[in-house]
């Protein structure tokens, strides 16, 4: 994989790491800003109580997080912890590098698949089995629940207020303002929620 993206223009491969040698300290020295992280080298369990994920994070590097397995409970974990994105390892070379230039720009990369199973694994949730619907015990304004079907499809602020028409400080007021209303950390866990929730559908994306 590395081999073929060292041959497309605009991606550089600065560093690789095996399992064994891989701490987010390193980062520091090479300072790539997206981190390709294939988690079918790691235990998943000591992958998260390291919080490699979110440690790597904290070094201002984004994490597109790889594997053969689209498990939603290891992709929701994953991203939870601070990854940016999750794909199938087969996933298309230009699929992939879509996915990196969108992770870098500060966007979010959801496998389909992924996209889809979280949605079927947590479409209902609490005891009562009421479908966890869009808006589902949370007041959210028409034009929030577009600009978080828009994070859910992967868009970033700019294109955002570019569909919208909107000013850019008026997208990030919008998604300062989700967060705070449903209590989520960062962009990842708002991307999950839309996916998780059916705010999808609220955004046309040409």
């Amino acid at each position: 994989m590395m081999t073929v993206l060292r041959g497309i223009q605009g991606i550089d491969v600065v560093v690789e790491f095996d399992t064994a040698s891989y701490n987010p300290g390193l980062l520091k020295e090479h300072q790539p800003r997206v981190l390709l992280m294939d988690l079918d080298s790691f235990d998943i369990e000591e992958l998260l109580a390291r919080q490699l994920v979110s440690r790597t994070a904290e070094e201002s590097v984004k994490v597109l997080a790889l594997s053969a397995n689209l498990d939603p409970g290891t992709a929701l974990k994953v991203l939870l912890g601070g990854a940016q994105g999750f794909l199938h390892k087969d996933t298309p070379v230009q699929g992939l590098v879509d996915a990196i230039r969108a992770v870098d720009r500060g966007g979010v990369a959801l496998d389909p698949q992924v996209a889809s199973e979280l949605v079927t694994a947590l479409r209902f949730s609490g005891p009562s089995g009421v479908p966890a619907g869009p808006g589902n015990g949370v007041k959210l304004t028409p034009r929030q629940r577009q600009i978080l079907g828009l994070i859910g499809h992967g868009l970033t602020n700019v294109e955002i207020a570019d569909q919208l028409q909107l000013g850019r400080p008026t997208v990030k007021t919008h998604i300062s303002s989700l967060l705070r209303t449903l209590d989520l950390r960062d962009r990842t866990q708002l991307a999950v929620y839309a996916c998780t929730h059916g705010f999808r559908a609220h955004a046309a994306v040409p």
